[in-house]
This record gives C-alpha cells, structure tokens and sequence, in this order.
C-alpha cells in the first residue's frame, strides 16, 4: 500500500516537472524574439508628462515591456523585432510630444 502511494507521488511530480520545463523552454524562445532600447526623453518633467507616455507608448505594436523612468528622463522598451524598428518607437515617443533621442 505505501509503495503505490510512493509510486504515484513519484508520478505526479515528474508529470508537474515536465509542465514547468516546457514553460521555461516557450519562456526562452520568446526571448530570441526581442530586443531593447532606450530613449533619453528630452521634456519629460513632470508626473503628468510621464503619465502621458505610460498610457500610450506600452501599447504600441510590437511592445512587449515598458518601462519610464522621470528621474532620469528615460524610456525603455522590450520589443519584437519582427513587429516594430527602433524607428518606429522613437516615432511614438516623439508623437506624444516629446523629443526622444537613443541612449548609448
């Protein structure tokens, strides 16, 4: 009796591990698929400056991550670079009326 209940926590663990280990391998094949950039945001100022980028920019086509940063005037962003070109970004970021320029 205490051998069938070994055998199927035994079963059962290797059948959660194979769950897991198939989510990381789709988790890391999305990864070769994006890239990052980052933005110098020239007029970026304030809290309502920011909040006028946080709801635009993170749903742009190709974006998968978002990030602004008022302290040291900057957006990130992790894209696909199938969707979407550096360019492209930077045209949305100067579309919300700022001036974006590539950080180095």
């Amino acid at each position: 009796m205490k051998s069938i209940r070994i055998i199927a926590v035994i079963v059962s663990a290797l059948f959660i591990l194979s769950f897991t280990a198939n989510a990381d391998a789709q988790n890391k094949k999305n990864d070769k698929k994006s890239a990052e950039i980052t933005f110098v945001v020239s007029g970026m100022d304030c809290a309502n400056c920011k909040k006028k980028m946080d709801a635009k920019l993170p749903f742009e086509k190709g974006v998968k991550d978002y990030k602004s940063d008022l302290k040291t005037r900057t957006v990130w962003f992790k894209y696909d670079p199938s969707k979407t070109t550096p360019e492209a970004l930077k045209a949305a970021v100067d579309k919300t009326g700022f001036k974006a320029e590539e950080q180095k």
